[in-house]
């Protein structure tokens, strides 16, 4: 080989030049091979018994390593997401009820299929202490088939008062979905929740705090947890003075994501009142965010604690047709869990409950955010926040300068580099090729003073 040549083709290898864009790199086909094999280690890390720690353990392993090509994007997103779906768990095909976790017989859950490529709906059964079960749920909303839906129906492993609210079964609910991903052709765009009485609790707690996943939800006769006073409980009779408010990390973050709700005002099992609290915050935030904060509020009278009059059909239509937004140029994260780590395109390692982060893309390449959080007893609120900004060639040019400020603060201004972090983190962890984030930005966002989102100005 000729010295000519022998640069040439060590110049094809290289990842992207500093002059050069990153398209119009030739792929480097040796590095690709042996991400792949990088990618099948985090996907069997997940697989296996630490799941969720061990990919982790790759990713941080994962983020300093060199920066990946453009023209690598495509077939690592594909890799991923078959690597994804190759290892980990998967329903049973034959069938209609089973325990996701055999061993402890926990888990319990029944499953209608739908049509190929069609839409996943979540419903969540009622009860309280001691009380509800998996066909309950699906006695109602099975018939979802006929939308399309594949239509799981879990049971709660813990039958206390609003169980939906635990982390074990949030935490169920969404390795459920993902199993779901890997077992059959779902449309990942048509995820939804619905459920009445607590599986209605479960539709604003779990909807709310994973906004980014579903398309839309549907709780009939129940609440967001309300905060009462002391002494009181959430009943008919319960002057709306005696209730304090809303747990956060729900309501803020259903930008994107309409919501079908119903209930009736003589509802003694589950009263009226934090629905009537919720929509009006939702109004409220209507007027703040023109466009935003779809719902409808199926308020009615003299229907106790029944579903509605007129069925869930209406329900199920009006389900099957919204479908999930994905690139939001605005986005709110009101955080409740740490694991929680994600929502569209803001990121952050370790969340603490109730902080909030606000980014909108407020002209090309340039991204505006701010954060703040509600003061907890003996918790020391930080100065300012780490914050990671996913990027995607959906939202801006990721081949030109990304700027990204706070108040009058730069928090960054340069070029950045695609990733093969940013992959996992959103089409892998999704298996979802239509939620592909390439390109990251670190920035340390001013805590601003706390105030609820619908009390606030944009």
């Amino acid at each position: 080989m000729s010295a000519l040549a022998a640069v040439a083709l060590l110049g094809g290898l290289l990842c992207c030049a500093p002059t050069a864009r990153a398209g119009e790199q030739e792929l480097d086909k040796k590095r690709l091979k042996d991400l792949f094999a990088v990618c099948d280690e985090w996907a069997q890390a997940g697989g296996g018994k630490h799941g969720d720690g061990a990919m982790m353990l790759v990713e941080n392993r994962v983020e300093t390593m060199p920066p990946i090509q453009a023209a690598a994007v495509d077939p690592l997103t594909q890799h991923l997401i078959a690597a994804r779906r190759k290892y980990g768990p998967k329903l049973k095909k034959k069938g209609s009820a089973y325990f996701y976790d055999e061993k402890d017989k926990r888990g319990f859950y029944m499953v209608s299929r739908g049509k190929k490529g069609g839409g996943l709906l979540i419903a969540m059964h009622g009860g309280g202490e001691g009380q509800g079960d998996a066909g309950s749920a699906h006695g109602i909303w099975s018939s979802a088939t006929s939308q399309g839906f594949t239509v799981i129906s879990p049971e709660v492993m813990s039958k206390v008062s609003s169980a939906w609210n635990q982390q074990p079964e949030e935490r169920m609910v969404l390795e459920l979905i993902d199993a779901a991903k890997r077992t059959f052709d779902i449309d990942p765009l048509r995820i939804c929740l619905a459920g009445h009485s607590m599986g209605g609790d479960g539709s604003w707690m779990i909807g709310g705090r994973n906004a980014d996943l579903f398309a839309a939800c549907s709780p009939l006769a129940g609440s967001v947890m309300p905060y009462m006073r002391q002494g009181t409980l959430n009943r008919r009779e319960t002057p709306l003075a005696d209730y304090e408010g809303l747990m956060e990390g729900v309501l803020p973050n259903l930008m994107h994501v309409p919501y079908h709700i119903h209930h009736s005002d003589d509802d003694r099992n589950e009263a009226v009142h934090p629905d009537d609290i919720a929509t009006g915050h939702l109004k409220r935030l209507q007027a703040l965010f023109p466009g935003r904060y779809e719902f409808t509020y199926d308020r009615v009278t003299g229907n106790g604690h029944a579903l509605p009059r007129s069925g869930v059909k209406p329900i199920m239509k009006w389900l099957a047709a919204q479908r999930r937004v994905t690139y939001p140029k605005e986005v709110v994260w009101e955080t409740w869990w740490s694991w929680k780590r994600r929502m569209y395109w803001l990121f952050h390692p370790a969340p603490q409950s109730a902080w909030r982060f606000h980014g909108k893309l407020v002209a090309d390449n340039h991204i505006y955010v701010t954060a703040t959080s509600k003061p907890a007893p003996g918790r020391k609120e930080p100065a300012q926040f780490e914050l990671r900004v996913l990027l995607s060639s959906e939202m801006v040019d990721l081949d030109a300068p990304i700027r990204i400020t706070s108040g009058d603060e730069v928090l960054f201004e340069g070029p950045v580099e695609r990733a093969l972090w940013a992959l996992m983190i959103s089409a892998g962890r999704r298996m979802d090729a239509t939620d592909v984030y390439e390109a990251y930005v670190d920035v340390q966002v001013p805590r601003t003073m706390w105030f609820d989102l619908w009390d606030g100005t944009r």
